[in-house]
């Protein structure tokens, strides 16, 4: 196997031009720091002759291991493209860099990225040429604070590499730095050690910065509900969204350089993307992007515990796919075909669609049946009141189901402090003795699905078989949660849901965590439905007057 290799733009060059730069290649340099001056001065002249930037990868034996002919913006991952295994590289590594730009030697952009994901002890930068009475420009520079998983008071965390020295080229390549702790590739956040994700958020805020605070919490909430860790958030405020991407082109790479100081393995946005905006995003982020949508129908996906519920997820996640699903390599790109065809056959990313078209055909019938078995179940229910417990995710409506039906003993609805903590509808016969003395009053009580701010269509449209318990339903009880700052826009959410699913049954407002809430809320809920009937699920206040007045209206 070759010492050293070369790679980038190496079409078209002169036999002569690559042996000097195999050459190079093969030079040593210092193990521990610094590096060769003359095969640098030699690489600035290949540099200068051929107008590129060039680029060296040296092991910690002072060994090169890659040249680089080009921008290293575009290397992809510079860590993946080094002969040999990650034990023969060893510790250390540092990279080199001949500039075409002389009066900006620090890594900008692109390149920062690169470096950032290559993690080199040290990133030697100098310009092609010296200047005039023979001074040579260099810069070396370190990862930041910030990229060793340390952040320092004030720091810059938009700046991910750190000047180290400036000055003369011969100066620098004999400069023996003292390393120190973390400065060695590997110090770079790496993923956690029970597997999970790391997460960056890329958001766009809206003039109210207390709205956009939120909905960005809700974000993250949405991250560890579906098991992963949200370690940044990378925010725009853009009057003017970008067709390509919704993001601009910097705050991009500012986010693709702080996947990288932060070790985020995935990035997810709080807009919807297009099947050309998700790919533009992660051919310039270099990671896999999901957004919103997407994100929620993951959380039901593990969430669905139920056949039912498997079936309408299944639905949705497909639909939601299907316009966006795109070739991956020659495996969704080659044409099939044979003896005996015409042509040259089909894509496999074509026969993938139809695979998917008709998977969804045949969910769709099932749900069909499903919704007629639930009609029938509805059928057997006639002539019993029922009510159906509405709200947003998280407002604590498996918590007042539990508390009004007391069940026993592992029969209770599940009940986390977590987003779509339950996805199947439950329903629970609520009974009391007659105060009068006659028969006992019974009624049937549903808890249904959280709604959330933008429900993704698919998911709506999947789950309307379930979500047809609460259009059914005599009485809706509203939960909100008013120890939520949010709860007055939540509760328009849910409104604004249920009146898109055609919903007509009266509404009333139940007011849940009243031993949480300040006071000011209790005010502002009595205003929005002085009707409003006040509870806490888990501290037991108010559920009698609650059970009164659901017996009462019926």
């Amino acid at each position: 196997m070759k010492q050293a290799v070369l790679l980038g733009r190496t079409a078209g060059l002169r036999p002569s031009v690559e042996r000097r730069l195999e050459r190079i290649a093969q030079r040593r340099h210092p193990e521990s720091h610094g590096a060769d001056l003359l095969s640098l001065q030699r690489l600035a002249q290949e540099s200068l002759e051929l107008e590129l930037p060039l680029s060296l990868v040296i092991d910690g034996r002072g060994l090169c291991r890659l040249l680089w002919i080009g921008p290293l913006e575009h290397s992809g991952r510079l860590l993946e493209r080094l002969p040999g295994s990650a034990r023969r590289h060893g510790p250390g590594l540092r990279l080199i860099t001949c500039s075409t730009r002389a009066r900006q030697l620090e890594p900008q952009g692109s390149e920062a990225v690169v470096g950032l994901d290559l993690a080199p002890s040290q990133w030697l930068r100098y310009a092609q040429q010296p200047q005039a009475g023979g001074h040579w420009p260099a810069g070396l520079y370190g990862l930041g604070e910030a990229n060793r998983g340390r952040t320092s008071a004030g720091e810059d965390r938009s700046q991910p590499w750190q000047v180290l020295a400036e000055g003369d080229l011969e100066d620098l390549c004999a400069l023996d730095l003292d390393s120190g702790p973390g400065t060695e590739r590997g110090a770079l956040p790496a993923a956690t050690p029970s597997g999970r994700e790391r997460v960056l958020l890329l958001a766009l805020s809206s003039g109210d910065r207390q709205a956009s605070q939120r909905q960005i919490a809700e974000l993250e909430g949405l991250v560890r509900s579906a098991g992963a860790d949200p370690v940044g958030v990378v925010e725009q405020r853009r009057s003017e969204r970008a067709a390509h991407s919704l993001w601009g082109e910097g705050k991009v790479m500012e986010a693709a350089l702080e996947a990288r100081k932060l070790g985020a393995t995935l990035v997810v946005t709080d807009r919807d993307l297009g099947p050309s905006q998700a790919r533009n995003l992660e051919r310039v982020l270099d990671l896999p992007v999901s957004d919103r949508s997407e994100l929620i129908l993951d959380i039901f996906a593990q969430r669905a515990a139920s056949a039912a519920g498997r079936l309408q997820v299944e639905l949705a996640q497909l639909r939601y796919r299907l316009p966006r699903l795109s070739g991956r390599g020659l495996s969704l790109s080659r044409q099939g075909g044979g003896i005996g065809t015409r042509g040259p056959g089909e894509t496999q990313l074509e026969k993938d669609r139809r695979a998917i078209a008709r998977r969804i055909d045949k969910l769709q019938e099932d749900v069909r049946k499903l919704g007629d078995h639930q009609a029938r179940l509805r059928l057997g229910r006639q002539g019993q009141r029922r009510l159906a417990l509405v709200g947003y995710t998280n407002a604590g409506k498996s918590s007042l189901l539990n508390a009004l039906s007391k069940p026993a003993a592992g029969d209770a609805v599940l009940a986390e402090n977590k987003l779509f903590a339950t996805l199947d509808a439950t329903t629970r016969r609520i009974s009391r003795a007659d105060p009068e003395g006659g028969p006992p009053q019974s009624l049937l009580l549903t808890d249904t699905v959280g709604f959330i701010r933008e429900l993704p269509p698919p998911l709506v449209e999947a789950f309307r078989t379930t979500l047809e318990e609460t259009l059914e339903a005599d009485q809706l009880l509203v939960v909100v949660d008013l120890a939520d700052p949010a709860w007055g826009e939540q509760l328009d959410t849910v409104h604004t849901i249920l009146d898109g699913l055609g919903s007509h049954s009266p509404r009333r407002l139940v007011a849940n965590q009243i031993d949480r809430c300040p006071a000011t809320a209790l005010d502002q809920a009595r205003i929005r439905d002085p009707e409003a009937l006040f509870v806490s699920a888990t501290a037991g206040l108010g559920l009698q007057n609650l059970r009164d007045w659901i017996f009462l209206a019926s």
